[in-house]
């Protein structure tokens, strides 16, 4: 694994092993206990991927914190072979991708009778033989959806298939500490013309999931500049999504798994949704960010798209810290995002502190149309003109 020099500097303090005997320090303080204290302040720094971080105070619950969070390594991720087919500074460029974790998108183009293995296969590897390490997993199984989703319903075999599909999903699951953001673009069920059935259905695939001895359930809800379709951007439509969803089920939601909004916007969304969630009486909920995709906050009416001929969803990237309406890699992954390396204004940290439990990386902006296949240039052009490194503005 490729670290930064500040990384790899951190690593050996907290690698330090204390000396025998108890001499004091030249403050009276055990020099034992001052070397632990210096390892724990280092680990602290350390991002997520390399050292478990205490949550924050005000959300002491929160089911993030206090573990280590997997990264993947293995075919099944569109980054990794490219990255270790790599040298150089062009290596070191694509580590700030592969080296990060990030959420393993799953649906129906893996068949019903192998989801079971395949997300398997993955969490043994994300955990690396520590079953403490939380892993991230989205599911994206429904069918139809985006927007097909809104010209027909999901018909009978395709229901059936959807319940089969999720049962071998928490089958495979099983007791691992894993992430699941539920069904991105979230805003779709809304136009959907059987919209009772799918939702129906995502409900019980949230309680499915959510019944699982170590899963955490985050729904999608859309973005800062997404509740609905059109202009309808209310934040009442999307805590009605929530609601059609399952929330009452889910430790929360998750925004922007496909648009371009910085974390003060979707923390300001964020806090309406969850205001609104508690009124109608689902009890205080938490929720997540990406932020792999936000390092130049835009929103989606004024992105550029990559060519004339593309859309938004493969917009263009930023190849220097100065260009604007661009895409670039946001802050890094982290359980901790209320933390002052981060630049939050003051009221959204406050809110960030107890109601956001985590800065995750679920979106997927290397990859073409953040769908599929990886594209290089595009992961350099991120990797290269980011705000950001692994513990603070660059």
């Amino acid at each position: 694994m490729v670290l930064a020099p500040l990384a790899r500097i951190l690593v050996a303090a907290v690698l330090v092993a204390a000396p025998l005997g108890v001499p004091a320090s030249s403050s009276g303080v055990p020099e034992t206990t001052a070397r632990s204290h210096a390892s724990q302040r280092a680990a602290e720094a350390l991002p997520v991927w390399l050292a478990p971080v205490a949550p924050h105070a005000e959300n002491p619950t929160n089911p993030l914190a206090g573990r280590l969070w997997g990264v993947y390594r293995g075919p099944q991720d569109q980054v990794w072979r490219p990255f270790t087919r790599s040298s150089g500074s062009k290596r070191e460029a694509l580590a700030m991708i592969a080296d990060r974790p990030r959420t393993k998108w799953y649906g129906s183009f893996v068949p019903d009778r192998s989801i079971r293995s395949t997300v398997t296969s993955y969490l043994r590897s994300a955990q690396a033989g520590n079953p403490e390490t939380l892993a991230q997993v989205a599911v994206f199984r429904m069918k139809p959806w985006e927007a097909e989703a809104c010209r027909r319903p999901t018909t009978p075999a395709e229901a059936a298939s959807y319940r089969t599909w999720i049962s071998e999903l928490a089958a495979g699951i099983g007791s691992a500490h894993t992430l699941v953001v539920m069904q991105p673009d979230g805003p779709f069920l809304l136009c959907a013309p059987d919209r009772a059935a799918k939702s129906e259905l995502l409900t019980w695939a949230t309680q499915t999931l959510s019944a699982l001895p170590n899963t955490s359930v985050y729904i999608d809800a859309g973005a800062a500049d997404w509740c609905q379709g059109g202009t309808a951007q209310e934040s009442y439509r999307c805590a009605e999504i929530l609601e059609l969803a399952g929330i009452q089920y889910a430790r929360g939601f998750a925004l922007d798994s496909t648009h371009y909004n910085g974390p003060v916007e979707n923390i300001d969304r964020g806090k309406e949704i969850v205001d609104l969630l508690q009124a109608a009486g689902y009890g205080e909920k938490h929720f997540i960010i990406d932020t792999a995709k936000s390092g130049r906050p835009t929103a989606w009416r004024d992105m550029i798209p990559a060519t004339k001929k593309d859309l938004r969803n493969n917009a263009r990237t930023c190849t220097t810290r100065a260009m604007t309406r661009c895409v670039t890699l946001g802050i890094p992954p982290t359980p901790r995002p209320a933390d002052p390396q981060w630049g939050l204004p003051e009221p959204q940290r406050t809110v960030a502190a107890q109601y956001v439990d985590g800065f995750v990386w679920f979106g997927r902006p290397w990859l073409y149309n953040q769908a599929d296949p990886f594209v290089a240039s595009r992961a350099l052009d991120m990797a290269r003109s980011t705000p950001w490194s692994d513990t603070g503005p660059r």
